[in-house]
């Protein structure tokens, strides 16, 4: 079964990093992938292709809407005659469904919707207008695939409407991350901190969904309280932002640590003891706290999307933006015993394993996939074939050209 994986970009990423996850997983002798991005960059462009899977560009630049991309999409998946679009994110959807009017009848597109939706109005302005043109097109997708129940039911509330829609959350690489003490105490005397100190650790690039600021002045509530409090932040931008590096001058100086973006987050959770997740939107099913807990650690959550759903019991969720019940959150974790936090993170690591393996996901993608490949070999005049003529009109006009009912 050849699929094509249509992606706005391969830069490190929740979606991005779940898209590699999930070529690593699923039966190649049974599914032959095929990768193509809007935007030429990041590097998981060289990750996917070390596995073996053809990477190909469209070329645009960020922001761009160009008759030619869509051309080069039409020409490259009609080349690569898939029996699968899967598509990531908002703008990819909306491309794949641009194109659906070229594609042979027998190929089906899934749109996968990979955060969740407080506020169309934080979304940037192109991104608000592909939002809104997915109300129009959602319908006429395969299947619709969120990550989160949260996502679901936001995204339904306001027009995104599919017969096939479901939840599929992320997975993660239980024996990628795992507990390893040892490792840990190699990464503190590496970066110089104190034997004797409790680690919180966040591992998030520098955004303002996930607000670092409140994880900071958390932080420095929590430190003012407790002695044996460091803390260590990993991801895009925490080496040069401004806000962190005042931080690290101000009420946390000495006891904050920045490592910036790593290809080794497995490692640096290594040297954590309890871990945070203190965005204030737009997560899904959010990839740090799940590979927190699989790496046996405690995670204290902001409810948003479905963080609350993955903890579970094996740790606290707090409301976003709070950053006292933050900080209480945090003393409260730092008040257990070390028998007691690692009890709570044995917990957190069989959640994992027993909910949200990449294994298990990738089963579910796998038997979905299967599912619409037999409904269009067995009606190849199924509804979903027959976009609406909005979208067909609006694709023929950006191509340049007339759809074509290919066989």
């Amino acid at each position: 079964m050849r699929i094509v994986h249509l992606i706005t970009t391969l830069a490190i990423g929740g979606a991005e990093q779940m898209l590699v996850k999930l070529l690593r997983t699923m039966d190649r002798s049974e599914f032959a992938p095929t990768v193509v991005t809007l935007v030429n960059d990041g590097p998981l462009i060289e990750v996917i292709r070390d596995l073996g899977i053809e990477v190909c560009s469209l070329d645009l630049r960020r922001g761009e809407v160009s008759p030619r991309a869509l051309r080069r999409l039409i020409t490259i998946v009609r080349d690569s005659r898939p029996d699968i679009v899967q598509s990531w994110m908002y703008h990819a959807n909306t491309a794949a469904m641009l194109a659906r009017p070229w594609l042979p009848r027998r190929t089906g597109i899934v749109w996968n919707i990979r955060q969740s939706l407080y506020d169309i109005s934080k979304e940037r302005f192109l991104t608000q207008a592909v939002i809104r043109s997915g109300r129009v097109l959602a319908p006429y997708a395969d299947a619709l695939v969120n990550n989160s129940w949260v996502s679901r039911e936001q995204h339904a509330k306001i027009g995104y409407l599919n017969r096939r829609s479901l939840v599929i959350s992320n997975g993660f690489e239980v024996d990628r991350f795992r507990p390893d003490r040892a490792k840990g105490e190699v990464v503190r005397a590496a970066l110089g901190i104190p034997n004797d100190a409790l680690v919180v650790g966040m591992a998030a690039r520098v955004h303002p969904q996930k607000d670092h600021a409140g994880f900071l002045a958390a932080a420095a509530i929590a430190a003012a309280r407790d002695p044996r409090l460091a803390f260590l932040l990993v991801g895009r931008g925490t080496k040069t932002d401004p806000v962190i590096d005042a931080a690290t001058r101000g009420p946390l100086r000495g006891r904050l640590w920045t490592l910036g973006e790593r290809d080794d987050v497995e490692t640096m959770l290594q040297a954590i003891d309890v871990a945070v997740s203190s965005s204030s939107w737009g997560e899904g099913c959010p990839n740090a706290v799940g590979e927190a807990m699989s790496t046996g650690l405690p995670v204290i959550g902001t409810d948003v999307g479905d963080t609350a759903e993955v903890i579970g019991p094996c740790g606290i969720v707090v409301p976003p933006r709070d950053r006292e019940r933050l900080a209480l959150a945090i003393s409260e974790i730092a008040s257990l015993s070390l028998a007691d936090r690692a009890a709570l993170g044995a917990a957190a690591r069989e959640r994992v394993r027993v909910r949200f393996t990449i294994e298990r996901v990738a089963s579910q993608y796998a038997r979905l996939y299967r599912d619409i490949v037999n409904e269009r070999r067995g009606c190849r005049e199924a509804v979903s074939d027959q976009p609406r003529e909005a979208s067909t009109a609006l694709a023929a006009k950006a191509a340049g050209s007339e759809p074509v009912a290919a066989s």
